[in-house]
């Protein structure tokens, strides 16, 4: 086959045809009518003399050729995308532009209220979506765009992306303030002993870092409720006699009007490194850049006041 002859805009049609497995949803991607990117996938089926993606119960699946190139063919899209975007530029305090980012309800208390208050300022009509679970997964949600940014502490991002440390938080503990055995200072017994609420939450890594700890030093704490969202914490202990580990920035917001206090934790407790990431292919575009350098200009090297 001669390259010559070859329209790219068929090899866009290949690429979103592999990553949706549907013709509609494809087509939906890449702004092509449903009849448009069928007659594109007859085209490249009779350059390639293959069938290249094949009907089954489970979506449009593609033949063995299919698979071995797909690989190819969309990082050469990407390259090509990312070549003409370098000497473009983004006016944000022009676009309509809504972004989508990755976060925790972490992230959420601790950086939304200051980032709306700056976009008000300099980008008033630049939207903040947030997802808290995207519905693909967070790579494939971000190496497809549908998450422009990924903001917060995640472990198991593969190769592709790039990640930048904003700030280093650390773990406190949180009781009601007039809980009846816990007064300026938490023990070791206290903690080991006091029923505990800890939060389960898809995609973060923070419950994850204190149980390691907590096991290597063979501490056990009786976990008196799961709970899906860091902010339930809040309504929780300071109705009953439990207690909590959350990172500190988040721990201030809870302290008004919320009777909740902070304590020292009564062992030593990882930091956490809170980064914002993103995938290769948008690393030169210039829209995903100043939304980068946003969260860079407002939470590099932010510090939570001691107590």
């Amino acid at each position: 086959m001669n390259i010559n002859s070859l329209d790219l805009n068929l090899l866009v049609a290949f690429v979103a045809i592999d990553r949706e497995r549907n013709i509609t949803l494809a087509a939906d991607r890449v702004g092509l009518s449903q009849p448009a990117l069928s007659n594109a996938l007859a085209r490249l089926r009779k350059i390639l003399n293959d069938p290249l993606f094949v009907r089954t119960v489970r979506g449009m699946e593609p033949t063995p050729y299919a698979a071995s190139i797909a690989e190819p063919i969309r990082k050469a899209c990407e390259l090509i995308d990312g070549a003409l975007k370098i000497d473009a530029s983004f006016d944000a305090a022009r676009s309509s532009r809504t972004f989508s980012v990755f976060m925790t309800d972490i992230g959420e208390a601790v950086m939304m209220p200051r980032l709306l208050r700056h976009l008000q300022t300099i980008a008033p009509n630049v939207g903040i979506n947030i997802e808290s679970i995207p519905r693909r997964g967070i790579q494939e949600s971000m190496i497809s765009g549908d998450v422009d940014l990924a903001v917060g502490l995640f472990e198991g991002l593969s190769g592709g992306f790039f990640e930048q440390l904003l700030y280093r938080d650390e773990f406190v503990c949180i009781a009601n303030t007039e809980h009846p055995t816990v007064k300026d200072t938490l023990s070791l017994q206290q903690f080991s002993t006091l029923p505990h609420v800890v939060v389960s939450s898809s995609g973060t890594a923070h419950e994850v870092g204190i149980e390691r700890t907590i096991a290597k030093q063979r501490i056990k704490r009786p976990v008196a409720m799961t709970v899906s969202h860091f902010l339930t914490l809040p309504v929780v202990i300071s109705q009953t006699d439990t207690i909590g580990t959350v990172p500190r920035n988040l721990a201030l917001s809870f302290t008004n009007p919320t009777n909740i206090k902070l304590l020292k934790p009564p062992l030593k407790l990882p930091t956490i490194d809170i980064k914002q990431h993103w995938h290769e292919r948008y690393h030169y575009d210039p829209a995903n850049r100043w939304l980068r350098g946003v969260f860079l200009e407002l939470f590099l090297g932010r510090k939570p006041p001691k107590t």
